[in-house]
């Protein structure tokens, strides 16, 4: 894990996600949750939330997706277990979990937001979570975890701030866009833009894909920011644990180092991204 971004550039990056997909265990319902949430979560994520279930994708060879198998998606509930800060965040379904760090102003205790604890730290909680989930399913006969699909994102807002002053002028912030526009059309009024990059190993085998998503927004006092969106999604080479966090691992140095492509020298010092 050689590269990573410094601690004080919480004030861009505001979410960290890992998660695996795996073959559903059938007979998790409502209240394995409940047991699941008493040994393995309550005592350092004592909040608790029912979502609608998350819907993850498997990564086809020819670009394609293809959703997690799921017998019943219907009824598969989803649960959010969270620290009192809300900073800290355990997410289980029957055939998926995620570990999420996430900026707060309360996570700080003094009105600011706590520095981003790196990919390091970050990676040990998800592990130690996942192995919890594990043990409890292990110990209640609930059936076998084998991961079929991997992702790790990161979450970004680029404010303004003096950089950039609209969406026209996005040309300073990520190399895609040209400098000068054509005659016709106005400026840019609002973006919303993809990117799709095939990830391979030293060999040329593909491992999965990574995505960039940038859209424009605007806060409650007027001003414009950018939420740009990095996530790696792929297959682990095996069934254990360590290949899901080796398929983590390599994700993270694609979207590190994918990023100081994707956004211009000036946008990474500026936000304190380089």
């Amino acid at each position: 894990m050689p590269v990573d971004f410094d601690r004080s550039s919480t004030a861009a990056l505001v979410e960290v996600a890992l998660s695996v997909g795996f073959e559903e265990f059938h007979r998790m319902l409502r209240y394995e949750l409940d047991d699941l949430r008493d040994q393995k979560y309550a005592e350092h994520f004592p909040n608790d939330e029912e979502k609608a279930p998350h819907k993850p994708f498997i990564e086809e060879p020819d670009g394609g997706l293809a959703a997690l198998p799921s017998a019943s998606p219907i009824t598969n509930i989803r649960r959010w277990f969270s620290s009192e800060d809300g900073s800290r965040l355990v997410q289980v379904q029957r055939n998926w979990f995620a570990r999420n760090w996430r900026a707060t102003l309360k996570s700080a205790g003094n009105g600011a937001v706590a520095p981003y604890p790196g990919y390091a730290s970050v990676r040990s909680d998800f592990a130690e979570s996942l192995q919890g989930l594990i043990d409890f399913v292990e110990g209640a006969d609930l059936g076998e975890f084998k991961p079929l699909q991997c992702e790790i994102s990161y979450r970004f807002q680029l404010g303004a701030e003096g950089l950039w002053d609209g969406p026209g002028g996005l040309d300073r912030v990520a190399r895609m866009f040209a400098a000068d526009g054509g005659s016709y059309l106005p400026d840019l009024e609002a973006m919303r833009i993809i990117t799709q990059y095939a990830m391979a190993d030293e060999t040329g085998k593909r491992r999965g894909r990574l995505y960039g998503r940038i859209e424009t927004a605007t806060a409650e006092d007027g001003s414009d920011f950018l939420i740009l969106t990095m996530f790696a999604r792929g297959t682990p080479d095996g069934r254990r644990p360590e290949d899901v966090y080796a398929f983590q691992d390599d994700g993270q140095q694609w979207i590190v180092n994918g990023l100081r492509d994707l956004l211009t020298p000036e946008a990474l010092a500026w936000y304190n991204l380089g």
